[in-house]
C-alpha cells in the first residue's frame, strides 16, 4: 500500500513538477530578448492596502509590470484591476484561491479555474498567462493549462519577500545586486507575513532607480511575442 501511494504521488505531482520546472518548452522561466530586459512580476493580489501604493511606485518610475492575480481578490477589488489595465500593466491568472495544485482534486481544480476565469472575464480581462500557486502543478492542472491555452510563466529570481524573516534592505540587495539581464523577478503584492508587501514597496522605492541606472529595461509579456517593451 505504501509503495502504491508513493508511485501515485510521483505520477500525480512530483514528475509533472520536475518536467514543468526544468524541461517543458511551453514554460517561460526567463526572457529571450536582446539587450538588458527584465520583467517584474507580482503574485497574490490585488490587495487594497498595498497594490495601489505599488502602482504609484511603478507609475512614478514609468515601469510596467505583470500581476498574477487571485480571482477572489480581483472580484473584491475591481477598481484596482481597472487601474492596472489603464496604466498598461499585464494581468495573468494565479488561481481563484491560493491552494497548490498537488492538494487539489480534479473537481476542485476545475472549479477554481472556472471561477477565476469567470471573475476576470467579468472584469473585461482575457487571460493569456498563468503562474500556478507556489509554482506547483499536477497532472490535472497541466490538463487545464493546456485546455485554456495558457502560457505558463515561472521566475528566475526572487527575494523571499513574503517571509517574516526578510526586511526591505534584503529585498533591495537582491534586486540591485543579483538581478541580471533576462531575469523574471518574482515579488508579491498580497498574502505572506504581516506587512510583507509594504516591505517590498519600500524596497522598490530604493531599488528601481538603481536598476534603471544600470541600464535595465522593464518589459511585460504579450500574447504574440514572448516579451516587449
Amino acid at each position: 500500500m505504501d509503495s502504491l501511494l508513493f508511485y501515485g504521488v510521483m505520477l500525480y505531482s512530483v514528475l509533472p513538477n520536475v518536467y514543468f520546472r526544468f524541461f517543458s518548452k511551453n514554460v517561460m522561466r526567463c526572457i529571450s530578448c536582446k539587450g538588458e530586459e527584465v520583467a517584474i512580476t507580482f503574485d497574490d493580489g490585488p490587495d487594497p492596502r498595498y497594490t495601489p501604493q505599488l502602482l504609484d511606485v511603478l507609475k512614478e518610475h514609468g515601469i510596467k509590470a505583470t500581476f498574477f492575480v487571485l480571482g477572489e481578490k480581483a472580484e473584491k477589488n475591481p477598481e484596482i484591476i481597472k487601474r492596472m489595465v489603464q496604466e498598461g500593466h499585464v494581468i495573468g491568472l494565479h488561481a481563484n484561491r491560493h491552494i497548490g495544485a498537488p492538494f487539489r482534486s480534479y473537481r476542485g481544480m476545475k472549479k477554481d479555474f472556472k471561477r477565476s476565469l469567470e471573475v476576470l472575464r467579468g472584469l473585461g480581462i482575457k487571460v493569456h498567462f498563468y503562474r500556478p500557486p507556489w509554482g506547483l502543478v499536477s497532472v490535472i492542472s497541466n490538463r487545464f493549462i493546456k485546455e485554456y491555452g495558457f502560457k505558463p510563466i515561472l521566475w528566475s529570481i526572487h527575494a523571499s519577500d513574503w517571509s517574516k524573516y526578510v526586511d526591505e534592505k534584503h529585498i533591495e540587495r537582491v534586486l540591485v545586486g543579483k538581478v541580471k539581464a533576462g531575469d523574471i523577478v518574482l515579488l508579491h503584492d498580497g498574502r505572506g507575513a504581516e506587512g510583507a508587501p509594504q516591505r517590498t514597496i519600500n524596497a522598490l522605492h530604493l531599488a528601481l532607480p538603481k536598476l534603471k541606472e544600470k541600464g535595465f529595461k522593464f518589459v511585460v509579456p504579450t500574447k504574440d511575442l514572448p516579451y516587449s517593451a
